[in-house]
């Protein structure tokens, strides 16, 4: 029984959180961060379906994925029922948007004609959340947008434009470390400790869900594979490859990668995969990529400027002339981002998966589908990543490899030292063995499966309770102080 909330809403018996939505489909509630057309009526009427292709519409999915699993604190509502309950205006609630990557996150936040001004949120709500107990969730949990300009543009845009104390705002993303990156943010813009002027940020990797569901649902993919088998890992076995890289897009540190596996002869024994031309942007190819890598002075190839990360022409030019590397020739991303089992030979018939997430030379750690899908497939890893990739694993119950090779790479800020550091952890591993390898296999079962088996429990869970003790402890019991009569807000 949540007292807090008793003391004040007369007859509330569930002490529940309520999830509000202006528009619902037949099937469930359609996202709040536009008005609905017919593309997203139809969508919630057949449910959330990863196969459609078209990228000018959404389904919200965050009441289906996060509030739904804890049905004892949170509770679905249309806004009707919010405006409805007279009397009740200190009812706690969330107000959710779901953004997407296709909108630049700023544009979200600007005076005028942001977030609250395109969804038509209407005013009395918003209002609401100002002075009552309403709070608006921002959940871009898929990505890890935390730079300086983007913190700026939500803290203007809520606080100052629309005078909503920033602790009714919670930002859910996909920045693992997103707590210290926040906290760094606010000392570096002298940003006041009270908390109207400090949002609630939760880190959440959501990518992890995609296989929480595989191994929580059994099914995969109806159309082509009738369940999930969980892998088997054979320490018996040695692979015919030591390496497995997936490489979709152009990243500076991806290519980096590449050259310094060319250098030391590991393409060949690994399965990789690169192109040759972006197939997003198809004025972008891999001769580019190379360019980019030269140093201005003297246009010699040197990673990150590094003078100990010197690549030969020769080496370029080779690993030039291997590309397109393909592994699978898969195209469709959904299954190139959630796997659906169809990749189980390719971590079979490897050793260790080098993963090059999103970000490398970046303060926000992001852990997308990349770094979840070795550990599903029970395979070791290591992060070409943002210093902190290895440690967000931990926080979130996983094991990692610090008893076979060093992981210090994983805590060094300069892109440029930690390539050397990498560097050395892919020599190591190149000259093992077979006696080596088996023995490695051997000794990194447990882990393997102590990987596959965190999967068990829904990492949504923590997100929601962590939510929900946050409006708990923020309770407010009357008006906001900061409002006045006429219903305007102010805290400056």
């Amino acid at each position: 029984m949540n007292e807090k909330f008793r003391s004040v809403i007369s007859h509330s018996s569930d002490d529940k959180v309520k999830v509000v939505y202006s528009w619902f489909g037949p099937k469930g509630p359609i996202w709040n961060t536009e008005l609905p057309n017919i593309l997203t009526f139809s969508t919630t009427a057949e449910g959330v379906n990863p196969n459609f292709e078209s990228r000018h519409f959404w389904t919200d999915d965050i009441w289906q994925k996060q509030f739904s699993k804890s049905k004892d604190k949170f509770e679905l509502q249309p806004v009707s029922g919010i405006e409805a309950e007279k009397g009740e205006e200190m009812t706690p609630f969330i107000y959710p948007f779901s953004m997407t990557w296709r909108v630049s996150f700023e544009k979200y936040f600007i005076k005028g004609s942001g977030l609250l001004e395109f969804s038509h949120m209407p005013q009395w709500l918003i209002h609401h959340c100002s002075v009552y107990n309403g709070y608006i969730l921002i959940d871009h949990s898929v990505e890890a947008f935390m730079s300086d300009t983007e913190l700026h543009a939500m803290f203007s845009y809520f606080h100052k434009a629309h005078q909503i104390p920033m602790y009714k705002i919670i930002y859910l993303t996909g920045t693992v470390n997103a707590t210290t990156v926040y906290e760094k943010f606010c000392e570096r813009h002298n940003i006041n400790t009270h908390r109207s002027h400090r949002m609630h940020v939760i880190p959440y990797a959501s990518s992890r869900e995609i296989f929480h569901n595989f191994y929580a649902n059994g099914l995969v993919d109806t159309a082509e594979i009738e369940e999930h088998e969980e892998p088997v890992y054979d320490d018996t076995y040695v692979p015919n490859k030591l390496f497995l890289s997936w490489n979709r897009r152009f990243r500076k540190h991806r290519t980096s990668l590449a050259l310094l596996l060319e250098k030391n002869n590991l393409v060949e024994r690994s399965l990789m995969s690169f192109a040759k031309v972006d197939d997003e942007m198809n004025n972008k190819s891999i001769a580019d990529e190379i360019q980019d890598q030269r140093t201005p002075e003297d246009s010699i190839i040197r990673l990150y400027s590094d003078h100990n990360m010197h690549i030969e022409e020769d080496v370029a030019q080779r690993f030039y002339q291997r590309c397109p590397l393909v592994i699978d020739g898969e195209t469709d991303i959904n299954k190139m981002c959630e796997d659906y089992g169809f990749t189980q030979p390719y971590y079979k018939d490897t050793l260790v998966s080098i993963i090059t997430e999103t970000n490398f030379n970046a303060d926000e750690c992001t852990l997308t589908e990349k770094s979840f899908k070795p550990m599903f497939n029970k395979h070791p890893f290591i992060i070409v990543g943002v210093p902190g990739s290895i440690q967000g694993l931990k926080d979130l119950g996983f094991q990692t490899f610090s008893e076979f090779w060093s992981e210090e790479y994983d805590q060094i800020e300069r892109p440029n030292e930690r390539f050397i550091a990498l560097e050395k952890i892919f020599k190591e591993i190149g000259s093992w063995s077979p006696d080596q390898v088996l023995d490695f296999k051997r000794r990194v079962k447990p882990i393997m499966e102590h990987n596959y088996h965190v999967f068990k429990e829904p990492g949504s869970v923590t997100v929601v309770n962590n939510m929900y003790e946050h409006i708990t402890k923020n309770f407010n019991t009357d008006y906001s102080h900061w409002c006045d009569p006429d219903g305007r807000c102010h805290f400056e």
